[in-house]
Formats: structure tokens, C-alpha cells, sequence
């Protein structure tokens, strides 16, 4: 089986091999997609390196709304087409699903120390969030069925962009100015984090300093601004994560709220991890539950960060294998490299 995480920025591509109620790889590849032309160039690299055997399905999380076998991917302009993978690559059974429902089914795979628990809470049984910044904005509801969690594309991260003070009423207003329509996404997300950054600069008429000039002009804006803070080197760059950080909060409290998470609120994508420092600084917990008359409700749901950046990997995987399809056995297991096995929680 063949399956793949198709992202905005990377591509994690990985064959697995089926015993019994275990899944495990035998080969993954991690791509940068600014190296290809497109997904079918990938793919290709991938299963040419080495002589393969016959592909029974495979199954891909691409980080796009998906309708009809087929997709263009939000933030970069690339068409997947399920019956041309299949034809190009003579796999009987391909199919795409959004990659924060690959990442909900893949949660279940994970071990207790792949999530960095933010707020322990009181769990209850019932449904449950995840909402991941990376390239883009995803968010994904969790509907309990009295067994089992099904996962629910969304596309909330497109949702306008709500202002809950002065500062950030600014910040609408600047960003206006240049998208027009703002989104979550605008400011949650990789260029999010540079908007933010532009705009308390502009606010106070002064420009980034040249050595940060430079690192911008490295293509990864975002992590130059969020190491720049974590550090303590430039008030700018700690004012913009700070504030990344409390809009990252109260959105995951709006959904939340939303799909009632009394189960729990999950944070994925690539960046909550690379600025775990300033998530469990107060400011997103604080705004995750500042909603009023529900704040004691919010203090009460689990809000846990992915740490493991092939958990969609793992969940197209089981969705390959028929987990998510509901034909034959429940995968229990997925081994991939460098994880110790693990049970499905």
C-alpha cells in the first residue's frame, strides 16, 4: 500500500506492507515540492528508486477540500486526480482525503509522549478538535459515535478573521489593505506569522533590521521570526508570536466550542512544535479560554500539541488498508521509522 501526505510546502510519501492488524514500512521519503513540477513527479522519484511489487491501494492527505477524487491544493497551485494516479502508477484503488482527516485518523497511532499536553483538563467522552497551522490553516471536527471518533473535514481556516481587541482590530484593518477577504489563515499560518511581524513594524514606522532582511530572504520568514523571539533578540519578532499565539488560542477555542471537544482540543501542523515555548507561555491557553460565561467549560477540555510530523502519514496509511473504509480488520498497529511500535490508543 501506498500512502502520502501532500502539504502546501512537503510531501512525506511512505509503502507499507500489511500483517494481520499491523501495518509496517518498508520504505518513506520526505520531498520539498518546490524541487518538482508536481505530485506525479514525486510519486515517480519515490517508486522508481527501487524494484517494488504490485501496489494494492494507496491513499493521500492533501491539504485541500476534496470532491470527487480530485483536488487543487489551497496554497499551491497543483491539480490531484485520484484516477490519474491510478492509470499512471497501476494501483487498483486510490483516494484522497483531506490531510487533517488523515492526521485525526492518525492521531489514534500515536504514543503518549508524541503530544506535549498544554492543558491537562477533564475529559468526558464525547466529541473532539484539531486545528493545525502550517503553510495554511486547517481545522478538522472529531464526531464521537458512542465507539470511535469520525473524523469531519472543514474548511474553518477560511472563516473570517474575528478581531478581539484594539490591537488586533489593527491588525484587520492593515490586513485589508492587502487580501481584501481576511481569513484565520492570514494570520495563522507560516505567512500569517510574517503579517503579524509587517505589521507591528509598520505600526511603528520602523523596518526590520537588516540581519533579519536577510533571513527573510531565505523563503522561511516564519522561523526567522519565531527563533528571533524565542530568543529575546528583537521585541518585534516576541510581540508577533505572542500575539500568533493568543489568535492561535482563542480560534481553537472558537472551535471547540463549535463541536462541543469535551474530549479534547488537538494542535498539529509544523509550526505548533517548533514554538512549543511560546504556546505554553499563557497566552493561547488564556485565550483559548476566554469565551465568557463558557470559560470554566474551555478550563475543562484536554488541549494536547502533535509532535510527531508523519502522523497524517499514518492515518492515510490506515485509510489505505481499509481502516477508515470499514472493510476487513481495524489496523492496531503502524511501524514506521524511528518509532517504537505502538498500539492503537
Amino acid at each position: 500500500m501506498l500512502a502520502g501526505d501532500v502539504g502546501g510546502t512537503k510531501t512525506y510519501l511512505g509503502l507499507f506492507v500489511r500483517d494481520g492488524d499491523c501495518l509496517e514500512a518498508v520504505r518513506e521519503g520526505a520531498f520539498g515540492n518546490s524541487d518538482f513540477k508536481d505530485h506525479m513527479e514525486i510519486i515517480g522519484d519515490f517508486l522508481d528508486r527501487e524494484v517494488i511489487g504490485d501496489i494494492a491501494s494507496a491513499s493521500f492527505g492533501i491539504a485541500s477540500p476534496v470532491f470527487g477524487g480530485r483536488c487543487r491544493l489551497t496554497n499551491l497551485h497543483w491539480v490531484i486526480d485520484a484516477g490519474r494516479i491510478g492509470k499512471r502508477f497501476k494501483i487498483g484503488r486510490v483516494e484522497l482525503i483531506n490531510d487533517l482527516v488523515a492526521t485525526a485518523w492518525g492521531m489514534g497511532y500515536l504514543h503518549e509522549d508524541e503530544f506535549k499536553v498544554l492543558q491537562k483538563g477533564r475529559p468526558v467522552a464525547g466529541n473532539a478538535a484539531l486545528i493545525a497551522a502550517g503553510t495554511g490553516l486547517g481545522e478538522c471536527m472529531l464526531f464521537w459515535d458512542g465507539k470511535a471518533h469520525i473524523p469531519s473535514a472543514s474548511e474553518g481556516g477560511h472563516a473570517d478573521f474575528a478581531p478581539r481587541s484594539g490591537l488586533e482590530i489593527e491588525l484587520l484593518q492593515y490586513l485589508i489593505k492587502t487580501y481584501g477577504h481576511v481569513s484565520y489563515e492570514r494570520v495563522l499560518s507560516g505567512q500569517g506569522l510574517k503579517n503579524i511581524y509587517d505589521f507591528l513594524t509598520a505600526r511603528r514606522n520602523a523596518p526590520a533590521p537588516e540581519r533579519l532582511r536577510k533571513g527573510f530572504e531565505s523563503g522561511d520568514a516564519a522561523s526567522v521570526v519565531a527563533q528571533e523571539a524565542m530568543r529575546g533578540n528583537d521585541k518585534d519578532c516576541a510581540l508577533a508570536l505572542e500575539l500568533f499565539a493568543s489568535v492561535y488560542g482563542g480560534e481553537a477555542g472558537n472551535l471547540a466550542l463549535k463541536c462541543m471537544a469535551s474530549a479534547g482540543l488537538y494542535v498539529g501542523g509544523g509550526i505548533a512544535p517548533k514554538m512549543l515555548k511560546a504556546l505554553e507561555g499563557g497566552a493561547f491557553i488564556r485565550s483559548f479560554r476566554d469565551k465568557g460565561r463558557f470559560e470554566g467549560y474551555l478550563g475543562r477540555v484536554p488541549v494536547k500539541v502533535i509532535l510527531f510530523d508523519r502522523t497524517a502519514l499514518l492515518g492515510a496509511a490506515a485509510h489505505a488498508a481499509g481502516h477508515a473504509a470499514g472493510s476487513g480488520k481495524r489496523i492496531k498497529e503502524i511501524r514506521v521509522g524511528g518509532r517504537t511500535p505502538s498500539r492503537r490508543r
